[in-house]
């Protein structure tokens, strides 16, 4: 009687045993920090909706958490998520757009320039905000206007994304979205409308209209060290027009911060100044 029950015993303890042993786990933290995360206790850890499986080239099962990025096989880690190299606030830089002043010394009959400043992240994320003015006093080639726009400011806000953010963060290649948004007065003066047959031109001016415009900016630019914290970077610049108030005489050619409205691409330079908040830490050299 006892050795039929001690054997009923030993048999379905072994039983378990394999079952356990082929039951499939999905990816938790491992209890040990010093080693490689396992694929036990899931169930409790994880949301399984969450969880994909898959069969590699070699007929692996691979389990793959579609929130954290990791793969695993058979328990084993086979990729982590990349790790930041760069603390959270890690420097402020600030700028001076200096693409509109040396445009203007070359010719240009409008823009002024801007200042802005943005917070590195990791040195991979750059939120971003700026304060410029810009005006117009141009009398386009063959038409037979003025058009002016006094002294007005405009406001950019948006962020950027750095693709070398594990690497030296004196040398960046970003792509960022902005909006930005003014409110400002335009004119258009001394109108010369012929009077057909007559050949006697009627002169007539549109003075102070007040207007309003939000336009977006995508951008793509490259930043370089110049000299220790001071920095230079190009910046190449698609935008639209996104809302602006309604006038009875048309749209404005020019608006603040944006520029004519004769094309859907610009550029920028900027010298920048780097303040570090957090500098990268130095690993401790032991004996």
């Amino acid at each position: 009687m006892y050795k039929y029950l001690i054997a009923m015993i030993f048999a379905v303890v072994m039983g378990g045993l394999s079952l356990s042993a082929q039951r499939r786990i999905t990816p938790v933290t491992p209890a040990d920090p010093g080693s490689k995360p396992s694929v036990t206790d899931v169930k409790t850890k994880i949301d399984p909706s969450r969880l994909v499986t898959t069969t590699d080239a070699n007929g692996n099962t691979i389990t793959v958490d579609t929130v954290t990025g990791q793969e695993y096989v058979d328990s084993t880690l086979l990729k982590a998520p990349p790790k930041m190299e760069y603390p959270l606030l890690h420097e402020v830089i600030a700028g001076v757009n200096v693409w509109d002043p040396i445009m203007r010394a070359l010719g240009q009959k409008y823009g002024l320039g801007d200042v802005w400043g943005e917070v590195s992240l990791h040195n991979r994320y750059f939120p971003f905000f700026a304060v410029g003015l810009g005006n117009c006093n141009d009398t386009p080639v063959d038409k037979n206007y003025t058009f002016k726009t006094p002294l007005a400011p405009y406001f950019k806000i948006g962020a950027s994304y750095n693709f070398f953010y594990n690497s030296n963060p004196d040398y960046k290649l970003q792509m960022g979205l902005r909006y930005g948004f003014s409110t400002y007065k335009w004119s258009v003066l001394d109108v010369t409308v012929d009077e057909g047959y007559w050949q006697d031109p009627t002169h007539y001016s549109l003075d102070n209209l007040s207007h309003t415009a939000g336009y977006i900016e995508v951008t793509f630019g490259l930043k370089v060290k110049i000299a220790g914290p001071i920095s230079a970077g190009w910046t190449l610049v698609y935008h639209s027009v996104l809302h602006e108030s309604k006038s009875p005489y048309g749209k404005p050619m020019y608006i603040p911060g944006y520029g004519k409205r004769n094309g859907a691409f610009t550029a920028n330079f900027s010298v920048m100044y780097t303040l570090p908040i957090n500098k990268k830490p130095v690993p401790e050299v032991t004996e």
